[in-house]
């Protein structure tokens, strides 16, 4: 009787020593981390505009169909990546969403699109420094750092199980919603520009997220 209860006070003593410097922490909704890249989102298109000025073509009927087709695209991926990165950060037992899969083979088409017309135009003015232009590029990768450090935030309250994965996801919103932030400025909408240098942030800020990330949110 008197080693049942010695265990039972070891037992009990030993519960206490281990969750005596536990402290309860709130639990991360879903919610939170898609408000946190949303805003980001917000800050970074209105900062855009408050530094290169709103391009008014979007509201005279200016922007061409490429304009639309590429900005949709670049929304689409970057709702479809966020959604990703949040259930990330919640591990849960069943099978992945692919949306960010379809949604950037769906975004794919635009630098092919953009690779054949320049095929087409090689020898013409258009194909000039002035149709490239790649400030854009940079500009949206800058605008896509907003983004990234919201995600982070979020990622590091969060519990992800793979932080590799995180990166990608990381990297791929921060880059399309970076892209989408600085791309409602640039009145050069050409399927070339929209379609290779306004897509470029997505494929360069997936590899950086990659590399740059897993070490921010490693426990």
């Amino acid at each position: 009787m008197e080693k049942h209860a010695y265990r039972t006070g070891s037992r009990e003593d030993l519960i206490a020593a281990l969750t005596d410097d536990l402290t309860p922490v709130v639990r991360v909704k879903p919610v939170q981390g898609a408000t946190f890249v949303g805003l980001a989102t917000l800050i970074a298109g209105v900062a855009s505009i408050a530094y290169f000025g709103f391009w008014t073509g979007m509201v005279s009927g200016e922007a061409s169909g490429y304009f639309w087709i590429a900005n949709g695209l670049l929304t689409v991926l970057g709702a479809a990546s966020t959604a990703a990165l949040v259930a990330s950060a919640l591990p849960r037992v069943g099978s992945r969403a692919e949306s960010t899969v379809w949604a950037a083979a769906m975004i794919g088409v635009l630098p092919v699109a953009g690779l054949l017309s320049l095929l087409s135009t090689v020898t013409s003015r258009r194909a000039g420094p002035v149709m490239w232009y790649w400030e854009c590029s940079a500009y949206g990768l800058v605008a896509g750092l907003l983004v990234a450090g919201a995600a982070v935030h979020f990622l590091r309250r969060g519990a992800p199980v793979s932080l590799e994965r995180a990166g990608w996801l990381t990297g791929i919103a921060a880059g399309s919603l970076g892209s989408l932030a600085y791309g409602i400025t640039c009145p050069l909408d050409t399927v070339t520009h929209v379609g290779i240098v306004h897509i470029a942030p997505v494929a360069i800020g997936a590899i950086l997220g990659r590399i740059a990330v897993p070490p921010l949110i490693r426990w």
